[in-house]
């Protein structure tokens, strides 16, 4: 049955999203295929008056989803002295700088576990085309499907836990899987080697299997045997200063000494030689493990925009050290999880951490005593400079997981030895989370950084977790680009949104046991639409997108279509009255799924969103 007031023709295009998993990084693939019909074209009439069809027109389009820095949306959690979240908070108590300058908060919002929920939109009614086959007598009916309502992610960093940390962690976040998990609850599990994937599932002992096979990723040996952090102190450095050698140099000269039994006038020369050539390596190889794992996070916050119920992540890691030109990588990963609701959780692996009081340099001896090696590089001093300096590297790793957390609403777990509880407690909501949104006031687009700051001016003695700053764009954003920036946002989003007037209705026609084909209806209040006059015509085009996310919450399909009208002045009053209707079909298998549908109009950029569900039996 077509509800439509006119045909649509034109072509189809479906747009499938899936993630990959390649080694070391996630890659996000967007595959478009089209059926390209031919629309013939109206023949002419000798009448001056136009058509209905010459009124309102459509054509189908892929949907194109992207990511713009426009609103900028700011996670904050607030707690008191005994570090218990607060509620409660109304917009009017923050107050938030842009690099100093005062925000207007455009968009507030509070969620959490005692806050008021919206209220869900109301299951769609599907009807169907033809009877569907009832339960044969004394067969019990079938259980409605259990659409998920809260998406966990466990990411474990295999490239830079030890075997030994990840394998408690591991058994830990084994337990908790199952136990913890509700029947709403998905959760995948993901590894930053990419070694290991599972999407999205209920199926408790597929995940399990999944844990079993993450292990450390095999590191190369080096000589000298130094971290990231001391490497690129080194580099950073320029060449070595062994007059007044820094701590990373005492280290890094020191050990290659011991590993290689250097001894006579050619030591220093050749250990300074080894220390900067392994510097080199390891600051190359540093850098493309950070860079994959912050994109790694990046896209998964880009797949998880798309689940229909609470995001989260629970990020199981010792931290990674950032040198400066990945800070950027980091803000990113940051801005993508804020703009899609999901929030970054982090457990620090190495529970509660102690450094040994005299570091141990495995398969090296350091030197004592040697004429032809200056004091500050044997070994007393090497070990006490190490201890400092691997000190420093694990204070910043850590810092790392606290920004991811503070940044996004979510919490870091460091310091306590019981996994088990930390991921009992990162699993679930936060009690009080407040999402503040602002647009830059005279924001050049010019990719520099702005600093963030959040204030409660008027409650004392509470502390603020929110988001550090977020990168301006690079270049100015044009109407198409920001059209295609909203609707992506809307559809990949939970939230209701009534700018416009919609109704959304389905039906569904079983063509065999397994297939079927789902219309979805949209129909749409025209009296909201800002209409503009141009040659006579009353101008506006309304942008219609409808999607399908099955019953983990993966996004399946969806299509787009652009309905353009001209309305003369005549026929305005019957089209307000009467609005239009706008059916996308979709060949679909039988399931339960859930439909997102985002309307949005052209000259008053007014947005309009709704969900249903439908179970094809």
């Amino acid at each position: 049955m077509n509800t439509n007031e006119h045909e649509w023709e034109g072509h189809k295009l479906f747009v499938f999203i899936r993630v990959h998993s390649w080694p070391r990084v996630f890659v996000l693939a967007l595959f478009v295929a089209a059926m390209v019909g031919q629309t013939p074209a109206p023949a002419p009439t000798p009448t001056p008056a136009p058509t209905n069809a010459a009124e309102v027109t459509t054509r189908d389009e892929a949907p194109t989803f992207q990511s713009h820095v426009s609103l900028v949306r700011v996670p904050v959690v607030v707690r008191d002295k005994d570090g218990k979240a607060v509620g409660g908070l109304r917009k009017e108590d923050f107050q938030l700088l842009d690099r100093g300058k005062a925000q207007f908060v455009a968009q507030f919002s509070a969620e959490g576990a005692a806050m008021p929920k919206p209220t869900p939109a109301p299951e769609s009614t599907p009807v169907p085309m033809e009877p569907v086959e009832a339960p044969k007598p004394g067969e019990p009916a079938k259980p409605p499907a259990v659409l998920p309502t809260r998406f966990i992610a466990y990411v474990f960093d295999d490239v830079h836990l030890d075997l030994g940390d990840l394998m408690q962690a591991r058994l830990a976040a084994t337990k908790h899987i199952e136990h913890a998990l509700r029947p709403t609850d998905r959760a995948a599990v993901y590894t930053l080697s990419g070694h290991v994937t599972i999407e999205f599932t209920d199926d408790v002992a597929m995940l399990r299997a999944a844990m079993s096979k993450i292990i450390a990723v095999p590191r190369p040996h080096y000589i000298p045997p130094i971290s990231y952090y001391v490497a690129d102190q080194i580099v950073t450095q320029g060449d070595p200063n062994l007059t007044a050698p820094s701590s990373a140099v005492v280290v890094a000269v020191g050990e290659a000494i011991g590993c290689l039994n250097l001894s006579g006038p050619g030591a220093m020369a050749s250990a300074v030689s080894t220390a900067v050539g392994t510097a080199n390596q390891m600051v190359a190889e540093g850098r493309q493990d950070t860079r994959s794992a912050l994109l790694m996070l990046k896209t998964l916050a880009s797949r998880m925009a798309a689940m229909p119920g609470d995001r989260s992540v629970i990020l199981v890691s010792p931290g990674f050290y950032l040198s400066q030109d990945l800070r950027s990588d980091l803000t990113q990963v940051i801005e993508r999880a804020a703009r899609a609701n999901v929030i970054i959780n982090t457990l620090d692996a190495r529970g509660l951490y102690t450094e040994p009081a005299i570091p141990d340099i495995p398969g090296c001896t350091l030197t004592q005593g040697d004429p032809s090696v200056p004091a500050q590089f044997e070994g007393p001093n090497v070990q006490q400079q190490l201890f400092q300096v691997e000190s420093q590297a694990s204070t910043i790793q850590g810092l790392t997981l606290d920004e991811l957390a503070d940044g996004t609403g979510g919490t870091a777990f460091r310091n306590n030895n019981d996994l088990l509880g930390g991921f009992n407690r990162l699993s679930a909501p936060p009690e009080y989370i407040y999402y503040l949104g602002f647009y830059p006031l005279d924001m050049k687009p010019d990719g520099r950084y702005h600093g963030l700051k959040v204030t409660l001016p008027s409650r004392k003695g509470l502390a603020i977790s929110a988001r550090k700053g977020y990168w301006a764009p690079s270049h100015a954003e044009d109407e198409s680009a920001q059209s295609a920036r909203e609707i992506g946002e809307a559809v990949f989003s939970r939230d209701v949104i009534s700018d416009l007037p919609i109704d959304l209705r389905t039906q569904f026609f079983k063509s065999s046991d397994q297939d079927a084909r789902l219309k979805v209806i949209v129909h749409v209040d025209l009296k909201a639409l800002r209409f503009r006059k141009e040659e006579g015509r009353n101008r506006d085009d309304v942008t219609v997108v409808s999607t399908l996310f099955d019953r983990n919450g993966n996004f399946v399909t969806g299509m787009q279509k652009v309905v353009e009208m001209r309305l003369l002045d005549q026929n305005m009053t019957r089209r307000l009255s009467t609005g239009i209707s706008v059916g996308t079909d979709f060949d679909v298998k039988v399931g339960a799924y859930m439909i997102r549908v985002v309307v949005r109009d052209r000259e008053g950029h007014q947005l309009a969103a709704s969900n249903a569900t439908v179970e094809i039996p």
